[in-house]
């Protein structure tokens, strides 16, 4: 019994240790992360069309809250507040950019934690800044409940699954290319 034991320990940890031991057959390799729920690769179909549904029906979402309209035109919309979080999401966009462009691809550093400890934090604390902020703008127009809704739709609806939909380079045009337009309509 104790035999089978640790060979099922053995089997088990094998199959879900990370690095260049994983997966004996990988040749050193490391493995493509895959969707733990489906078991998938990232670019499987299934999970392409499942970013694709889950942004779309946040959009709708949005779409059928007026959000875009209310933002622009709301009587009340904290834009001091929303201002706050708009440079917060601008400063955050400009940290990733750098990071990702020119430390990663540039100057072929490793972009790892361990490396970026600093970069990481402001990352951070930019982020809870830019939620707060918009939670507060939006709190007046939309109450409670629609508030945590929208940045829920939002973040995870939106920026999450189209952020493991593309590459990087293409996040970066994406992101500068829409926040000047919306800085822009904004004003």
């Amino acid at each position: 019994m104790d035999i089978e034991e640790a060979e099922l320990r053995q089997r088990l940890n094998r199959n879900t240790s990370i690095g260049p031991e994983a997966g004996s057959d990988s040749g050193g390799r490391r493995e493509l992360y895959t969707d733990a729920a489906l078991g998938l690769p990232p670019h499987h179909p299934i999970n392409i069309i499942y970013r694709l549904s889950v942004m779309s029906g946040s959009i709708y979402g949005l779409h059928e809250l007026d959000v875009f309209h209310q933002i622009i035109l709301g009587p009340n919309i904290d834009h001091t507040w929303f201002k706050v979080g708009l440079a917060a999401s601008v400063a955050i966009a400009a940290i990733k950019c750098y990071m990702e462009m020119f430390e990663g691809s540039m100057r072929k550093k490793k972009v790892v934690y361990d490396n970026y400890k600093m970069a990481t934090h402001s990352v951070i604390v930019l982020f809870l800044l830019a939620s707060f902020s918009f939670h507060n703008a939006l709190w007046d127009q939309f109450g409670g409940g629609k508030t945590f809704l929208i940045n829920i739709l939002f973040g995870f609806g939106i920026l999450l699954q189209f952020a493991l939909l593309v590459p990087t380079w293409l996040q970066n045009i994406v992101t500068f290319v829409f926040a000047g337009f919306f800085i822009q309509e904004y004003q």
